[in-house]
């Protein structure tokens, strides 16, 4: 019986010793987001469409065959918390950044695509 009373005692006690995690997200700068990429429909979507929705592009580059690339810029910031009770704790920081590229010709945006860094 006082084995059960201590093996009860020791289980128990480990169950404080569980992992706790704590993740806060943080938007530096945002000129777009998901719901709005979602709508730009390749060779439909116009350029007024681009500029009334995200605004104007954070860099462009025009080519001679006049088209051109537009790229808006995402940042944010992910912390993260990760501890052992009572044991230790490690912050976690991360920068992302997401690039979303538009090509425009003729007023009509051919392509998009969205690259993502993490720092």
């Amino acid at each position: 019986m006082l084995i059960r009373i201590f093996m009860l005692v020791g289980m128990l006690s480990m169950t404080g010793c569980l992992f706790t995690v704590d993740s806060d997200s943080h938007s530096r700068s945002a000129s777009w987001s998901e719901q709005e990429v979602s709508r730009i429909v390749r060779g439909q979507t116009s350029e007024n469409w681009v500029r009334n929705s995200f605004g104007a592009p954070t860099r462009s580059t025009q080519f001679d065959d006049g088209s051109a690339l537009w790229h808006y810029s995402n940042k944010s910031k992910v912390e993260t918390e990760v501890g052992l009770f009572l044991l230790f704790h490690i912050d976690v920081e991360k920068e992302v950044e997401q690039q979303l590229s538009i090509e425009i010709k003729d007023g009509v945006v051919r392509d998009y695509w969205v690259e993502e860094s993490r720092y």
